[in-house]
């Protein structure tokens, strides 16, 4: 019944070292030397890194980049909520709602928002 050829408790109950209990866990989470050192290398390198400029396409991907502009600014006024509800109503209406309360809503978005143009949530919820 024991092990080793000693009859003692310390040959039965053998001792684990802590180091070896501490190697079957999993890590917890936290972001290795070797790959925070491996982002940070591929981030300098591509601060680096200049696109090639096309001529013609400019003022179309400024179009595209101002109207993804304005889109964002009206998602995240629909989802401001200090401006009351946004079901029901379009963004202009609910603008025009919240200036009368005297809610403060953002003047320059009065100008992005159309009557017709309906919030984030309609027809999703």
């Amino acid at each position: 019944m024991t092990r080793g050829g000693g009859g003692d408790m310390k040959s039965f109950f053998r001792q684990q070292k802590t180091h070896a209990a501490a190697a079957t866990t999993k890590p917890t989470g936290g972001v290795s030397k070797k790959a925070a050192a491996n982002h940070h290398k591929k981030a300098a390198l591509a601060t680096n890194v200049h696109p090639a400029p096309d001529h013609g396409a400019g003022s179309r991907q400024q179009e595209e980049a101002e109207a993804e502009q304005r889109e964002r600014a009206g998602r995240e006024f629909d989802m401001d909520t200090r401006y009351g509800p946004c079901l029901g109503v379009t963004r202009a209406q609910r603008w025009r709602r919240a200036a009368a309360l005297g809610l403060a809503p953002p003047p320059a978005l009065l100008a992005l928002c159309a009557d017709e143009q309906p919030c984030l949530w309609e027809g999703r919820v």
